[in-house]
């Protein structure tokens, strides 16, 4: 099938109209419904309806959606890999969940850069089931999560737990004091959320809740609250802009490297856990 056609089908999707579509991607209009048309008759099924003028998609247009997006995705991955074999080079990519970015691995691309310049260098975020769906594709070369994968196709790396405290932005409180009303969820995981849930077992309406550490620091410091950070993040902050809640119950997460147990590339896996497990004693 015509890569094209589906490239066609999400921008229709976009724009919700023909002309816009055939202006964005520098087609006539004709061509735009000659696409669509041909994309339906592979599909089996119309992508779009009119109703009272408003395009809409159909049910069979709305599951294509994350199809089309993934085969295009892949496809831009298969299209650099590919340009960059030509000149005997890999792209190392690196994948972690959204919250681990924020406290380990922006220090880590840094030094991974700085020890291997001439390495190409590859980032993702992405949900766990995700991340290990593209190691197993081979789209991924490491990756970083809160669970060991369970595929035996892949190696799972404890490196060392990391330290959640719960803070606030007012000194002196107690968990009482600063649970409920003022807590700001971050998802760290779902043993997290079953340690969390054991401490606290009366429900919490979160004031807020983020995938990010660094947005939720940020969304305290401007509005007041108390939310479990790492320790190593908030550490130069304590008793200044931030406070330890000292009843509360420290959770430890443990964190995982990830890859392909037949990876091509160990010895750029290696480098960059040997940076990693630098970083360990700061967690």
């Amino acid at each position: 099938m015509d890569i094209e056609l589906l490239r066609t089908f999400l921008e229709v999707k976009n724009t919700r109209h023909f002309g816009k579509a055939a202006e964005n991607l520098y087609l006539t209009q004709a061509a735009v419904s000659a696409r669509i048309k041909q994309l339906e008759t592979i599909i089996g099924g119309p992508l779009f309806t009119r109703f009272r003028n408003n395009l809409q998609l159909t049910v069979t247009g709305e599951r294509l959606i994350n199809h089309a997006e993934t085969i295009l995705i892949a496809w831009e991955r298969a299209r650099q890999d590919l340009s960059f074999k030509k000149r005997q080079k890999h792209i190392f990519s690196l994948g972690a969940t959204s919250g681990l970015w924020d406290f380990i691995l922006l220090d880590a691309i840094k030094q991974l850069h700085q020890n291997l310049p001439d390495i190409p260098l590859r980032t993702e975020a992405h949900e766990p089931e995700t991340l290990i769906r593209h190691l197993m594709e081979r789209s991924l070369d490491l990756a970083l999560i809160f669970e060991p994968a369970k595929l035996t196709d892949l190696v799972s790396i404890a490196l060392n737990p990391v330290q959640l405290v719960l803070v606030s932005t007012h000194s002196g409180l107690n968990i009482q004091q600063g649970l409920p009303d003022d807590f700001i969820a971050i998802d760290w995981g779902q043993q997290f959320q079953v340690q969390f849930n054991q401490l606290f077992p009366d429900a919490i309406t979160p004031r807020m809740q983020s995938t990010l550490a660094s947005i939720a620091l940020r969304f305290m410091q401007q509005f007041g609250g108390c939310a479990y950070m790492p320790y190593r993040m908030i550490e130069t902050q304590l008793n200044q802009d931030l406070f330890l809640i000292e009843d509360a119950q420290r959770i430890n997460r443990q964190i995982y490297a990830c890859h392909h147990r037949d990876s091509l590339y160990m010895h750029k896996i290696e480098s960059c856990l040997e940076i990693l497990r630098e970083q360990e004693h700061n967690l």
